[in-house]
């Protein structure tokens, strides 16, 4: 194991990361650089990914500011929650509900990779628990802190229609999740987020394509205030494309979420002026993370709740099981 040692500023922050993985290794990163935060302790099944993460951050870091291992590494999560006041945790889905059920217990702020959990009963058990003992959970719904939503948040007033496209080439670890839960239910929280309002009815289609779980669907919902939207996802593509288009009154928004641009087209007589509007960029995961640990110093609501989080799933599962009721799902195998 590698040489541990304990961050220095007594009146950090205390933060844990539970699970060292894909996402795992960009909060550890992002944390160990943040002012008023101590990475105090880190765990993971697996030893030697303990092991490569912190001698990569170690071997970073050397040259630029110094010591930021963690003073406690375990394989056993519970063995690090007497050292910390908030928790990270971004293990696979199926292990949220127990982890974040134990963390809050602890008593310790939550702070969970999306999706919430793999059912809504979960979700709720962890809403519950966390209301029941007044403690913070946020839920890592990244594409909320994208520069360009963030921007063009201030430009939407009235949507009529949204349009979402998301689409990415196939990768390992999309084998055993729906393309649904992986992707599409990033968009379906931001539509969630413009839309504020129950949604009405909603209608989807999809298939397996290369894999046993669903590669591609389209969804079109509808709201009780009118509006409509169309999302589109798959992960058959030879390259990433994020886009998502507003419609309102007069006026129009393209958002790219992959290159960072934002495009306004406004009605000018008879014809479109298309403008590009300033973008400021910054890393969406460590503005997240800065939101997170404001919110626990502050007692704040977080930005994205455990029941926003809830309702992205519920209306997600909605769509798998429309795709699932549907022919086409089974037919287009190949």
């Amino acid at each position: 194991m590698a040489a541990l040692s304990l961050n220095g500023n007594a009146s950090a922050l205390r933060v844990g990361v539970i699970g060292l993985g894909y996402f795992g290794r960009h909060h550890y990163r992002i944390l160990s650089k943040m002012k008023d935060v101590a990475l105090t302790a880190v765990s993971d099944i697996n030893p030697q990914r303990i092991e490569e993460v912190i001698f990569n951050l170690s071997a970073q870091t050397d040259q630029h500011q110094g010591d930021v291992v963690p003073n406690r590494c375990s394989t056993d999560y519970r063995q690090i929650l007497p050292l910390i006041d908030a928790v990270v945790i971004a293990t696979p889905t199926s292990a949220h509900c127990p982890i974040a059920l134990d963390c809050l217990r602890a008593d310790k702020h939550v702070f969970i990779e999306k999706p919430i959990t793999a059912t809504l009963e979960e979700a709720d058990l962890i809403i519950q628990e966390a209301h029941n003992r007044g403690l913070k959970t946020q839920v890592g719904h990244v594409e909320r802190y994208n520069p360009v939503l963030v921007r063009a948040q201030a430009l939407i007033d009235t949507p009529l229609f949204i349009e979402t496209e998301r689409l990415s080439p196939l990768i390992d670890r999309a084998f055993n999740i729906d393309v649904t839960l992986d992707l599409l239910i990033h968009d379906v929280d931001i539509v969630l987020s413009i839309a504020r309002s129950k949604m009405k009815a909603v209608r989807a289609v999809g298939a397996r394509v290369l894999t046993e779980k669903i590669d591609v669907a389209r969804a079109w919902i509808e709201f009780d205030n009118g509006l409509n939207a169309i999302l589109t996802t798959g992960r058959l593509s030879p390259d990433k494309r994020r886009f998502i288009k507003v419609f309102q009154r007069d006026v129009s928004l393209s958002l790219d979420l992959h290159n960072i641009t934002l495009n306004r087209h406004v009605l000018e007589g008879m014809s479109i002026k298309s403008e590009e509007v300033e973008v400021d960029r910054f890393e969406p995961l460590e503005r997240e993370l800065m939101d997170f640990v404001k919110c626990v110093r502050s007692d704040k609501e977080p930005p994205v709740t455990a029941t926003e989080a809830r309702n992205a799933l519920e209306l997600t599962i909605l769509i798998n099981n429309a795709i699932k009721e549907n022919k086409a799902y089974e037919s287009l195998m190949i």
